[in-house]
């Protein structure tokens, strides 16, 4: 983009420096009527839209909706021969299978387990894991004008004297750039996560055995006091074990820089009026486009005790260029410092399409008619 804005300038400036008759007897050019300006110029953008979405809205992750988790107790089901592991024991099937509905690979861990011809076992390894979430999100938007600055360089040629009026053609060449940058947030979420505990009791009938001292803990393998294999009763309750709110919220970060070089041939008209000069100019114009948007967001998790941690992040990087053509209309005032030098002030017109640009989830848009002002000095040969 950069060796093409280049080329243009070049093959143009070419074009215009070289004028006049050429003297074939001294082999020089002819100047006269010619002239060369630079200044700097301020142009409005009008219209400015930007709309911002977000990934955060669009996310289906276990770390912002939570995930549903089911631990299943390790005393297992109250029916049938099982292996049953308890906080205070264990009741297993023994190296026979427990024929009978009775076996001897079992154990205890304290005499206030025993109650009568019973034995109760308590199991509180069981949990459960749920979530409420909810979310809200928007698409934010804003709208403004902005302004972009740079240099400014004419070509001009007096190809036609009145007594009060000039007629000219000029070339008129400017860079324009700006760089803006948003910071928002338009993403928030809550999730409670509660943690419930089942406990369960289940008793056994001891069948008149007399169990040993505790802690006690049967083989296997090796036969020895019989209880009950499976439990006569089971008592199952849930309780709340703990819970916790998560609050999310995303930040977003959006730059977006543009440059336009704007390339203007013109058909000029100058009224004088003693040391001063009112310039109208017209033409059509030549606007290359060089942009850039970068769109970045990440989502920010925060629990009960004020710890936070990002969860998720997204960066989309995009840019383009594009030749818009467009039309022009510019007044100037002048005044003659000297025979050679002018100082020159100007107001400009500029008609294009407007122009737009994506960056991931977010999009900007603007008009590029819009106003320009700047100031000049040129050298007239």
């Amino acid at each position: 983009m950069f060796n093409l804005k280049v080329s243009i300038l070049l093959l143009l400036f070419s074009f215009s420096v070289i004028g006049g008759e050429t003297n074939q007897d001294k082999k020089k050019f002819d100047l006269s009527g010619l002239s060369i300006g630079f200044g700097y110029v301020t142009r409005s953008f009008n219209d400015m839209k930007v709309v911002t979405g977000s990934y955060s809205r669009g996310l289906n992750s276990p770390l912002l909706t939570g995930e549903t988790i089911t631990v299943l107790p390790r005393a297992g089901g109250g029916e049938g021969l099982l292996d049953r592991y308890y906080d205070n024991g264990f009741v297993g099937k023994d190296a026979t299978g427990s024929i009978g509905d009775v076996t001897w690979y079992w154990g205890y861990e304290d005499l206030s387990q025993i109650e009568g011809d019973s034995i109760r076992f308590s199991d509180s390894s069981g949990r459960s894991v749920d979530h409420q979430y909810s979310s809200f999100s928007d698409q934010s938007s804003y709208m403004d004008s902005v302004w972009g600055n740079g240099p400014l360089f004419t070509i001009a040629y007096n190809f036609l004297e009145s007594d009060r009026f000039d007629f000219s053609a000029a070339l008129n060449f400017s860079y324009i750039n700006f760089n803006n940058v948003w910071k928002l947030s338009n993403f928030s979420a809550n999730r409670m996560t509660d943690v419930s505990q089942s406990i369960i009791e289940d008793t056994y009938n001891l069948l008149g055995t007399i169990p040993p001292d505790p802690p006690h803990a049967g083989a296997f393998a090796d036969p020895g006091a019989l209880i009950e294999a499976t439990p006569s009763e089971r008592v199952l309750s849930i309780q709340d074990y703990s819970s916790e709110s998560f609050n999310f919220n995303n930040n977003i970060l959006k730059e977006f820089d543009f440059s336009i070089f704007t390339f203007s041939p013109a058909l000029t008209t100058s009224f004088a009026f003693q040391d001063f000069i009112f310039d109208l100019g017209f033409g059509p114009s030549v606007n290359l486009i060089d942009w850039k948007s970068n769109f970045s967001e990440v989502l920010i998790e925060s629990n009960d005790q004020g710890v936070s941690k990002e969860i998720a992040e997204w960066n989309d990087l995009s840019s383009g260029d594009s030749v818009v053509l467009g039309a022009f209309l510019q007044a100037a005032a002048s005044l003659n410092v000297n025979s050679s030098w002018t100082i020159n002030a100007f107001a400009r017109m500029d008609w294009a399409k407007d122009f737009s640009a994506n960056a991931g989830p977010s999009k900007i848009n603007f008009n590029l008619s819009g106003a320009s002002v700047g100031l000049s000095t040129a050298y007239k040969f």
